[in-house]
């Protein structure tokens, strides 16, 4: 009995592994397309260097565009056009994660509020995806969480995942095998890199814990970060905590590339790549 439970467990182990295959993909946050010309000229630099290296996938890591917060329906809409019409350029599909320049019009200055159907996360959702959701790809799971809170009464936006995320979240693991490799990508980030050289910063994003509590019985290898256009790479009880820098023209030299990232035998291992002078 106790020989046939073992091989039972050494089945069910290997049955897991055989759904996993090598496999590499791209982290690429902070992009913030608009229409200036050096901004399209890098962009294009870059996507030649993606499709060079040609990875199963990319995963944007929110800020695309700049900045549809500030404008209204008809604006955004045109910087979404442009989005979509340079995303064309890469050869590989594409997962998007969102972030605080992809809510419309939250901002005083864009002269709309939410009684405009387009309004907040709406154009973004109607167009692409849902704003939280997850994918399998070759044996692993990745969550894309939406890390921007709207303070409709401020006009402004603050870092958080709400209610709603919280049981999808609870949800969606309660779904999955306890050891199916996961990757959760999120625009704002739950560990913050600029606490790692300030003291007046906060190392903890708000509700960041909670967030990553709800993962703690479950295989999390990475959690993948934007929005404060640096680079980091942290390793904490096995996951790695990974801000992916920004490719947005002016960023700080030592901060500016993305995060690749190849899957084999089932570990992973990530590099920060600078983009080609």
């Amino acid at each position: 009995m106790k020989k046939a439970l073992i091989f039972l467990i050494i089945s069910l182990h290997i049955g897991l592994l055989s759904g996993q295959s090598d496999f590499s993909f791209v982290f690429l946050p902070d992009l913030h397309l608009r229409p200036d010309s050096m901004v399209i000229s890098r962009f294009e630099e870059l996507a030649s260097e993606l499709n060079t290296l040609n990875p199963d996938f990319i995963l944007l890591g929110g800020d695309m565009i700049y900045t549809a917060k500030n404008v209204n329906d008809k604006k955004a809409e045109a910087l979404f056009d442009l989005m979509d019409k340079k995303f064309k350029r890469f050869n590989m599909p594409l997962y998007f994660t969102m972030g605080n320049h992809e809510n419309v019009g939250i901002t005083v200055e864009s002269g709309i509020d939410k009684s405009n159907p387009d309004w907040g996360k709406r154009m973004f959702e109607k167009r692409y995806n849902k704003r939280y959701y997850s994918f399998m790809h070759d044996g692993w799971k990745f969550f894309i969480l939406d890390g921007i809170k709207i303070l409709e009464e401020k006009k402004n936006y603050t870092s958080g995942v709400d209610s709603a995320q919280m049981d999808w979240i609870r949800d969606e693991l309660l779904k999955t095998n306890k050891d199916i490799p996961i990757v959760v990508s999120i625009h704002t980030p739950l560990i913050n890199p600029h606490a790692m050289t300030s003291s007046k910063s906060r190392v903890l994003s708000e509700n960041s814990e909670a967030v990553l509590n709800l993962f703690q019985e479950s295989n999390l290898k990475m959690v993948l970060q934007g929005h404060n256009h640096m680079y980091m790479n942290l390793l904490i009880n096995g996951v790695h905590y990974i801000s992916g820098g920004s490719t947005q023209f002016g960023t700080v030299p030592i901060h500016e590339g993305f995060l690749f990232v190849k899957i084999s035998g089932g570990e992973e291992e990530s590099k920060f790549m600078r983009l080609v002078e």
